[in-house]
């Protein structure tokens, strides 16, 4: 099992949330970073911010379904859109720091789109 620290797209109510299968909900979470709008996908990117979002303990077996989704290719970390990589991340609920898997985006960022409170699913309800 892997701590995943899902952000974006792969939070529940979003498209890539079925990916997470049977994942176990662990709470919502902080980590340290930026949070740019991409274009209808979140980018997360190191800074001083916090960026939110949720831990979930997902089974092995679906790390290269969500890899794809996030267009991360192990064997290409320089050719992948994002990389997944270990943060730190928070639980709101305790406090608690767990260390987590978290896809970061591996591309400049257009400094008019960050999100600047960090919440994409907040940030996605205000444009609808």
């Amino acid at each position: 099992m892997k701590r995943i620290f899902v952000y974006g797209l792969l939070r529940p109510g979003f498209e890539g949330a079925g990916l997470l299968g049977d994942a176990r909900p662990l709470g919502a979470a902080t980590t340290s970073g930026l949070l740019y709008d991409l274009g209808g996908y979140p980018g997360l990117v190191p800074g001083d911010g916090v960026v939110h979002g949720e831990i979930c303990a997902v089974d092995d077996a679906r790390l290269p379904a969500l890899d794809a989704f996030e267009d991360y290719n192990p064997a290409d970390p320089a050719g992948s859109l994002y990389i997944r990589t270990t943060v730190m991340a928070w639980l709101v609920a305790s406090g608690e720091a767990i260390p987590v898997q978290a896809y970061r985006y591996n591309r400049p960022v257009p400094e008019h789109a960050w999100i600047p409170d960090g919440d994409y699913a907040r940030y996605a309800a205000g444009r609808g």
